[in-house]
């Protein structure tokens, strides 16, 4: 088996697998997965289940976390965004979006971003690698020691978890599907987090090859993608992924992916200026939903580095919004949330050649 250093990343097979290696019983593997993503353990020792001697065999092959919180920023409306330092001194960011009894996590599946997307300060990260599953779920798990800490509870007064993973923080999520897959099976797992497909939004810019994998692995989650513009000229010039795969080719891979899961497909779609927001856009918004079963998600421009790019005003985005109502097309803008600490759509970041927080 490849050598895989944290343990959350490991499946139940290959846990089973490296038990046998190391003269244990496979069965164990269960009790482990229950301590890691139910117990939620910060460490062997704390695993009272498994016999010593087991656990000595674990922390000498494995690390229980691979993150360290570096900083901590609470937005005045309720939202957490985390910067974490990773195992080999790379950075990344994720946030907690509280609403009601609702706590949503943005998780980051990569450290930077290779997509290049023009609004989106990631992109000015570059691609510095893919995170590992378990470093995806620890961002997932250090959310609930954080709601466990603080005392926050559920309307019931249950002690509130994270009911909803939103794979939209630093990276393209399906440049790292093995990693993402994993995650999303451990968190779908009965015995484990229990957190139904719908709960789980995988969110690309349109990577094409890679949403057919998502239905061919029977994936389980809902498929979100960043259109973000209505015709080939204006989605390249702000997302380089269209000059590999065109708008054309997008939409075939998202009706086949409607046509196989049944599922609808969540179309994002940033309101930028003169380029996304206008009546055109609009009309070309409405001959690409109607025929189809989606939703569309708008987002205003949130700040970024991109000087070129500029929000609409509030009288552009609630025409552009009428228009597409009138044809009886899906829509909704989302309300933006922690743009007083940077950690809205397009605004996750982290500057290493300062070696500071950019975001």
């Amino acid at each position: 088996m490849e050598k895989i250093s944290d343990i959350k990343t490991l499946t139940e097979e290959e846990l089973k697998n490296w038990l046998k290696e190391v003269g244990e019983k496979p069965f164990r593997a269960d009790q482990i997965r229950n301590r890691l993503f139910c117990g939620q353990v910060k460490s062997f020792d704390a695993m009272e289940t498994i016999p010593a001697a087991l656990r000595e065999k674990l922390s000498a092959n494995f690390r229980i976390t691979s993150l360290e919180e570096a900083k901590r920023l609470l937005s005045e409306d309720g939202t957490v965004k985390w910067l974490y330092r990773t195992h080999d001194g790379h950075h990344i960011e994720t946030v907690l979006i509280p609403t009601n009894d609702r706590f949503s996590v943005c998780v980051s599946t990569q450290i930077g971003c290779a997509q290049n997307c023009a609004f989106c300060r990631t992109a000015k990260m570059g691609f510095i690698r893919n995170l590992e599953a378990g470093e995806i779920l620890e961002e997932i798990i250090r959310v609930n020691w954080y709601l466990e800490e603080t005392g926050t509870k559920h309307s019931d007064g249950s002690l509130a978890k994270v009911t909803n993973i939103i794979f939209m923080g630093m990276g393209e999520p399906l440049n790292n599907l093995e990693q993402v897959h994993r995650v999303c099976c451990t968190l779908h797992h009965q015995k484990l987090f229990n957190l139904g497909r719908k709960r789980m939004t995988i969110s690309t810019s349109g990577v094409v090859p890679k949403i057919k994998e998502l239905v061919d692995r029977n994936t389980p989650c809902c498929l979100a993608v960043s259109l973000n513009s209505t015709n080939d000229e204006r989605r390249s010039a702000v997302m380089p992924v269209n000059k590999v795969w065109n708008i054309a080719k997008l939409l075939e891979a998202t009706d086949e992916y409607t046509k196989r899961t049944g599922n609808y497909v969540t179309f994002e779609f940033v309101l930028m200026k003169g380029i996304t927001c206008s009546e055109e856009a609009a009309k070309e918004l409405i001959r690409i939903c109607a025929p189809r079963r989606c939703k569309v998600n708008a987002i205003v421009l949130n700040d970024g580095d991109d000087p070129t790019l500029e929000a609409p005003s509030p009288e552009e985005i609630e025409n552009f919004l009428e228009i597409v109502r009138k044809a009886e097309i899906q829509i909704t803008i989302r309300n933006p949330r922690g743009r007083d600490i940077l950690a809205a759509c397009g605004q996750l970041a982290y500057n290493t050649t300062e070696g500071k927080n950019k975001c």
